[in-house]
């Protein structure tokens, strides 16, 4: 064996899930130069491996290890998970005393007048008072400080002082798309959503590079110790992709990210149009496919409407009679806006996630293919398609690819309830309809909204178990399924490449278990930790 010829990586395994069709399973791979070079059968596992190894290769072997791709997670915030590592974790508060106190300790070591933004990885119905603290509750943390406390990625609450610097007082007024918190006498209580939040976001100073690669290179370790190999980012401005850029160049990033341009009406109306929103990210050299090593620039991200409080409903909320939740564009201007993004080559993913928003983007990509011509696999996606109504068929004859989330129905699932009621709910990602259409989807998370771990939502994909109980029985898809959507179904939406299987000439991006998360019982997919986790052959995680 010659250092030419040799192995960089062996497994030995008990099973490889290689999730091709045409050779399921497996005993073992070999990887040089970051693809797979060969793969070993049951028989002959040993011998073929053995033609690999050299003096230098590394060689991974336990009969109880079992192989399966790395998770292809197409939507998950990794940027968001970098600033939350960052901000103030009040997800550990268990009541508003203790949401306000760990406030008040950041600020005790913080610059007067420098802003203090939270983890967004908290939600009030885990506080012992079920609601989200107000403006006036904040200000008893600090008043010399600006407060953001981003809850997901739609809400947040302000303090007294981050009011002020947004502009949003007694007399602003409420703005379509978007909701100001108010009390009895009309004034601001602190709690904004969507397009009022923009207002506080707008004034935020961004991160510096330095200490957000730091977030992003702990975030992207965190997603490697779950078996995630790649992830795509539906929320980066443009000056957070040039410090994604410094991060891959510094070899911070543990896993692949194909990042998306959050692309508010807003910043295109600004910019004069899409055309010209557009020219203006293309002379920054951001483009589709721009990038190297573990990042690409996947495309654009647009919002249709709001998440579980804003989401736009065909009939009222459980909640709140007569709201049907929010869009934030008008079938026309949208449809101008996709259409253009698809003529200038740029994928685009649109937010929607009531039955309403979900039927106005299907007829919309349906009115741009017309105008365009047949529309290239992936080029318009509709990011959670949570409740889909009578549109699967629709979905499945315009190839329109959708993201699905079950982890969302898993961590929001008693507000959605509250929101929405049970019975609308439990509709929420109709798996078992999507599949049997034919629809094109792929699954993630949402992280940091929804739990990260991939395994996780594949339980619940699964057994449609929630924080609320069981919803929506009838959606469950097979465990094989599952796996299918978090790993080749995504690549086949990234592509550059990707494929999500384990077959000579794919990338050896790969996760290895104690135990076979495809065979074990239910429950154990709970409890279950990756021991090594790889991309292009590299470890990025090995477990203590």
């Amino acid at each position: 064996m010659t250092a030419a010829t040799a192995a960089d990586l062996v497994v030995r395994a008990g099973t490889v899930h290689t999730m091709d069709p045409a050779a399921p399973r497996a005993t073992g791979l070999a990887v040089r130069q970051g693809k797979i070079v060969a793969l070993a059968g049951r028989r002959s596992g040993r011998d073929v491996l053995d033609a690999f190894v050299g003096p230098d290769t590394t060689v991974l072997e336990d009969p109880d290890f079992v192989v399966l791709p790395a998770f292809v997670d197409t939507h998950n915030h990794l940027m968001l998970a970098g600033r939350n590592i960052l901000g103030v974790p009040v997800s550990q508060a268990r009541d508003i005393a203790a949401f306000i106190e760990l406030i008040r300790e950041r600020a005790a070591r913080t610059p007067t007048g420098q802003w203090i933004v939270t983890g967004a990885d908290w939600h009030e119905l885990r506080l012992a008072e079920r609601r989200m603290p107000t403006a006036e509750e904040l200000d008893r943390a600090t008043v010399v400080h600006p407060v953001l406390a981003m809850r997901g990625g739609h809400n947040a609450v302000l303090n007294s002082a981050g009011l002020r610097l947004a502009g949003i007082g007694p007399d602003t007024p409420d703005l379509p798309g978007g909701f100001i918190a108010r009390d009895a006498a009309g004034r601001p209580t602190g709690w904004v959503q969507d397009t009022a939040l923009e207002l506080a976001q707008k004034v935020l100073p961004p991160l510096p590079a330095e200490l957000l690669t730091e977030g992003l290179a702990q975030a992207s370790a965190a997603y490697a110790a779950h078996g995630l190999g790649t992830v795509r980012d539906p929320a980066v401005t443009p000056q957070e992709w040039h410090t994604l850029v410094q991060a891959q160049a510094a070899g911070r990033l543990s896993v692949r990210s194909h990042a998306m341009i959050f692309s508010t009406p807003a910043a295109i109306k600004a910019a004069g149009s899409m055309d010209a929103y557009i020219d203006g990210l293309e002379a920054q050299g951001i483009r589709p496919g721009a990038g190297a090593g573990r990042l690409r620039l996947w495309g654009l991200k647009l919002v249709l409407d709001g998440g579980v409080e804003a989401a736009a409903l065909e009939q009222p909320y459980a909640d709140r009679p007569g709201f049907r939740g929010e869009l934030m564009w008008d079938s026309e201007e949208l449809a101008q806006a996709l259409a253009t993004a698809v003529r200038r080559g740029w994928p685009t993913g649109t937010h929607a996630f009531g039955d309403r928003a979900v039927a106005l983007m299907l007829d919309v990509a349906r009115t741009v293919g017309k105008q365009t011509g047949p529309l290239p696999p992936g080029m318009l996606v509709i990011e959670h398609g949570g409740l889909m109504g009578d549109r699967i068929a629709d979905a499945a004859e315009l190839g329109v690819h959708i993201t699905v989330q079950q982890a969302l129905l898993d961590g929001l699932g008693e507000a959605l309830v509250a929101s929405w009621g049970a019975d609308r709910t439990a509709d929420l990602f109709p798996l078992r309809k999507l599949v049997d259409a034919g629809a094109w989807i792929s699954a993630g998370t949402d992280h940091p909204i929804g739990p990260l771990d991939p395994l996780r939502g594949v339980y619940g994909m699964v057994t449609r178990r929630t924080s609320a109980g069981v919803l929506g029985a009838g959606h469950a898809i097979s465990r094989e399924e599952a796996f299918r959507l978090y790993t080749s179904a995504g690549a086949q939406l990234l592509g550059d490449g990707a494929t999500g299987t384990l077959v000579p000439g794919a990338p050896a991006d790969l996760v290895v278990y104690p135990a076979d998360p495809l065979t074990c019982e239910p429950d154990q997919l709970l409890s279950l930790s990756p021991i090594f986790t790889a991309v292009s052959g590299q470890l990025v995680h090995r477990s203590a």
